[in-house]
């Protein structure tokens, strides 16, 4: 039976971000022997990327994507990129871990990076960043919805104060943008973890977590 593909919406895709990192982590299990958050960040980014092209009618992706060939790609002028790549925040000179393309003309539709853990500075890097994406380009559909995606010990209460921190830091570095990006936690689910070379496989805690980094029309 011909599997029916599903049309984008910002439910069903965050719900098929975790089904693929779920997919990830059993992968991981069975032919590695390791608990997901202990694989290189680019292996979540793959199944990921794999999950939702085989689930949407209008998704295709770039792994490792050029971030001035994407944001050209979206239909930034050429002088504005250029502006753009100046800023350290956005590290322009780098490449996003995974970018969604829509199918029929391969436009940049959303932006999603990885990390193995969750140190606070690290993620509220990465979610400066997005928010830069997001708030340069929002046309439309065009990447003015991202995802920050990783596995973490946090629980999702320390999560949310970690957001409001990197928020209060984003909102009084770059008070231009305030008020025209939200940054969302909204997917956190347990998966299974035991310590470094803990034989007895102790169940310990670990989670994947998506924030959504949005912009406010």
């Amino acid at each position: 039976m011909t599997k029916t593909l599903l049309k984008s919406s910002p439910t069903n895709r965050l719900d098929a971000i975790v089904e693929g990192l779920f997919h990830a982590s059993n992968m991981a299990l069975k032919h590695a022997d390791m608990p997901l958050s202990r694989m290189p960040e680019y292996f979540m980014a793959v199944h990921v990327a794999q999950h939702i092209a085989k689930s949407f009618a209008n998704f295709g992706y770039r792994l490792e994507a050029s971030v001035k060939q994407t944001l050209s790609d979206a239909g930034v002028d050429e002088s504005e990129i250029d502006d753009l790549l100046k800023i350290d925040d956005l590290r322009g000179n780098g490449r996003f871990d995974l970018v969604l393309r829509t199918d029929k003309r391969g436009m940049p539709a959303h932006v999603m990076e990885f990390k193995r853990g969750s140190r606070s500075a690290h993620l509220a890097k990465d979610l400066i960043r997005l928010a830069h994406v997001t708030k340069t380009v929002h046309a439309g559909a065009r990447l003015e919805t991202n995802y920050l995606v990783f596995t973490t010990k946090k629980s999702q209460e320390r999560l949310l104060l970690m957001l409001q921190a990197a928020e209060a830091e984003r909102r009084f570095n770059h008070p231009r943008a305030r008020g025209q990006v939200s940054c969302t936690l909204k997917r956190y689910h347990p998966i299974p973890h035991w310590a470094k070379d803990d034989d007895s496989r102790t169940a310990r805690h670990m989670a994947v977590a998506v924030f959504e980094v949005r912009y406010k029309s």
